[in-house]
């Protein structure tokens, strides 16, 4: 049950952060870089959503008690996020709570992209740290085998997201030969129906906490 819970989490989180929505985006910043310079701004992307989205996950908890938010109530939160998020999957683009045109126009002139925007907001994005505190807060395996376990778990799925990312984005080119335009398209649709299932699982838990009338 345990280890169908944690591969569902990496799946979920996965299709949130959605690497090949970045290829784009990653060749466009990057026309005149070296090989050399890719590889390094690839590493640098990775490096960042770890750290990103593992502070999200040990954060979130204490952020959450600081501010007195109900888990409940952030699940219903992160699930409307990452509906919105899902929904700009289906459209095979990503939307304005990945990365508005201002962010965009402003990255265009940057020579340090790999953070902002590939990193954050375009993979490690409110809806994939939204994702990780949830997680990280409520899952079925956090009372079977203890939270630092859980936390040491969720770490390494957040890990192999970041490795998965770091070989995509250094493989961009081929990937965007190999697959074109038509087969990205098709993986981050995909990586949206996993997303809004996922997103509509957390809204029921959430409004059940809220609304416990629900459950009868």
């Amino acid at each position: 049950m345990e280890l169908a819970a944690y591969l569902k989490s990496f799946l979920g989180l996965l299709a949130i952060v959605d690497p090949f929505i970045a290829v784009p985006m990653y060749l466009a910043l990057t026309p005149n870089a070296t090989a050399v310079e890719r590889m390094r701004i690839a590493r640098t992307a990775a490096i960042a959503v770890f750290c990103i989205l593992g502070i999200g996950l040990l954060g979130g908890g204490p952020l959450l008690g600081f501010f007195g938010i109900s888990l409940a109530a952030f699940k219903v939160a992160g699930a409307l996020l990452l509906l919105l998020s899902a929904v700009d999957s289906f459209n095979a683009a990503p939307g304005r709570q990945r990365q508005t045109p201002e962010e965009e126009m402003e990255a265009r002139s940057r020579q340090a992209v790999a953070v902002v925007p590939i990193a954050t907001p375009l993979l490690a994005g409110p809806g994939a740290i939204s994702m990780v505190i949830v997680f990280g807060q409520s899952h079925p395996g956090l009372k079977a085998l203890g939270q630092i376990t859980h936390l040491a778990l969720l770490l390494l799925i957040i890990l192999v997201v970041a490795l998965i990312t770091w070989v995509t984005l250094r493989a961009a080119q081929r990937v965007s030969v190999v697959l074109g335009l038509t087969g990205m398209n098709v993986a981050t649709r995909v990586g949206g129906l996993i997303t809004a299932a996922l997103a509509v699982e957390i809204l029921a838990s959430g409004l059940m906490g809220l609304f416990p009338g629900l459950k009868s």
